[in-house]
């Protein structure tokens, strides 16, 4: 049985993605894992644009503009994390309907450290990693695949999409 890592997120769901498993599943048998690292929307990033929030504030307005920032954040992580959830059980169901076993997790925003966890406790047979098309994707500006094909014995595959998905 050939066994998959998927790592995907905003891209699950995708033509060329929902293709690529096709192709696998195909093949004979076998079974995925799919790794969905929680992506903050590009907007979420945490820059300020060069605003230091402290300067010219008492602490009392410090402190409150702290924790009104990091309830926000917390609210978008949670927001953030529920999209990754919902986008884990699509894909899942998906594989399944074609004839596959799927499992998978939502893990940490670092994809890197989510592999190097899944490939020390699992052998697969290929690593597929599905990103945004270039001009978008902060995994390729990252070098992901790369990193992931040093962290893994397996093959990587990396799979581009044309578009963003929708939720």
């Amino acid at each position: 049985m050939d066994e998959y890592l998927v790592v995907a997120n905003q891209t699950l769901g995708g033509e060329k993605l929902e293709r690529t498993v096709r192709e696998r599943i195909e093949r004979g048998d076998s079974s995925f894992y799919v790794l969905v690292p929680v992506t903050l929307p590009p907007d979420e990033s945490g820059w300020s644009g060069g605003f230091v929030p402290y300067e010219g504030m008492s602490g009392v307005e410090a402190r409150a503009w702290f924790e009104q920032d990091g309830e926000h954040r917390r609210k978008t992580m949670e927001e953030a994390r529920s999209l990754a959830e919902r986008r884990l059980a699509k894909m899942t169901r998906a594989i399944e309907g074609a004839g596959a076993r799927a499992e998978g997790a939502v893990c940490d925003a670092d994809p890197i450290e989510a592999v190097k966890e899944q490939v020390a406790e699992h052998s697969y047979s290929e690593v597929i990693v599905s990103t945004l098309p270039g001009r978008l994707s902060r995994w390729l500006r990252l070098d992901l695949p790369s990193r992931v094909a040093r962290a893994s014995r397996a093959p990587v595959t990396t799979i581009e999409a044309d578009e963003r998905p929708d939720p």
